[in-house]
């Protein structure tokens, strides 16, 4: 008889091998039996200390033949079970097998898509609620893939930062925006002030803020026509390091923006502690305030909460007269949205501005 064998493969990871499982169920029942014990409580060096775990299961043959094959999609599963938040369970199947190889593409095809130059940025204009005029705008970045076409952020982003490859793309960023600002400046088109957005991984680098300086002292640009948007989680998981660092390149005069804003901690004390300008709304707290009261006390209390801290705020993904008008009403200053305008290319972008212009055009 072949008993189970328990071995460590390296730093925290094990592999349990069961001889005579015979159903998913079983193995799964094993899996959840396996979860809760290791999450039980114990006490070492008369300290009650709590672990857990990420059990990922796969099954011989349906998931492979060989050990490699199956501690291959054993892995994979685990690392599911770890995504999903950890202390669980995952069995591997067909649905995990093609989202695991799309990934592996995506991450393939996107250090291709950096040495090809497929990525792009659109422009999205910011109106202020009270004048009505174009405060400034955004540049978003699109992936330019050769059979997809334009493809969002919310589809590579979280890959990218996952491989490493954003710090990449945020250098490509960076210099993306300079160059358009040069451009700018010679031609005397666009806008005073763009903003774009930094990944927490590039705030990481330790090279990240002299790379900034340098990549706009180059090109003659001063950083007082950007503004750096932080997700909120990033800016309250910031060192104090790097909050110096962000705090240096706000006096030389950069803009510091809080982006997607009430997704994460809002924590009131320590954002009032953050060198930053502006705070932006995720657009899940723009979604309903039209047809939810719930809604619109959520955004009132949030824009109170801004208030306190002395920054500008900014709702994004605005998409009706309706909702521009209820944020008008709330106090909120500025807006970006499908209501007032759509990410153009940067051709677009200023041919926009000079109708804008022209025309004093306002949509809200």
């Amino acid at each position: 008889t072949v008993r189970p064998l328990l071995a460590r493969l390296a730093g925290d990871e094990f592999t349990l091998f069961f001889p005579d499982v015979g159903s998913a169920a079983e193995a799964e029942r094993l899996a959840r039996r396996l979860v809760l014990a290791i999450g039980e409580p114990f006490e070492l060096h008369g300290h009650s200390v709590d672990i857990g775990a990420s059990v990922g299961v796969a099954m011989s043959p349906a998931h492979g033949r060989s050990v490699e094959e199956l501690m291959k999609a054993a892995d994979i599963a685990m690392y599911r079970a770890k995504g999903r938040g950890g202390h669980q369970h995952c069995l591997f199947n067909d649905a995990i097998a093609e989202e695991h190889r799309h990934r592996l593409e995506t991450e393939k095809a996107l250090v291709d898509a950096v040495q090809r130059g497929e990525f792009v940025l659109a422009l999205q204009p910011q109106l202020s609620l009270g004048s009505g005029a174009v405060t400034g705008a955004e540049a978003l970045l699109r992936w330019n893939h050769p059979t997809r076409g334009l493809v969002r952020p919310a589809e590579f982003i979280a890959i990218a930062e996952q491989t490493g490859v954003i710090n990449d793309i945020g250098d490509w960023v960076m210099a993306e925006v300079v160059a358009m600002l040069a451009s700018w400046e010679e031609t005397g088109e666009g806008l005073d002030r763009v903003a774009f957005n930094i990944s927490p991984r590039q705030i990481e680098r330790a090279d990240f803020f002299p790379r900034l300086r340098q990549i706009f002292a180059n090109a003659g640009v001063g950083l007082d026509r950007v503004e750096l948007e932080f997700t909120e989680t990033a800016a309250m998981e910031c060192s104090a390091a790097v909050l110096a660092e962000i705090a240096e390149v706000r006096r030389e005069g950069a803009r510091i923006a809080i982006d997607d804003f009430g997704t994460g901690y809002s924590n009131i004390a320590r954002l009032r502690k953050l060198p930053i300008d502006r705070v932006k709304l995720d657009q899940s707290l723009i979604h309903d305030i039209v047809s939810s009261e719930q809604a619109r006390n959520v955004v009132q209390a949030v824009i109170q909460l801004v208030r306190g801290v002395d920054c500008e705020l900014v709702a994004e993904a605005v998409e009706t007269v309706a909702q521009a008008d209820i944020l008008r009403a709330m106090g909120c200053e500025t807006i970006q949205g499908f209501v007032f305008a759509e990410p153009m290319m940067e051709s677009e972008f200023l041919d926009w501005t000079r109708h804008a212009s022209s025309e004093g055009r306002s949509a809200a």
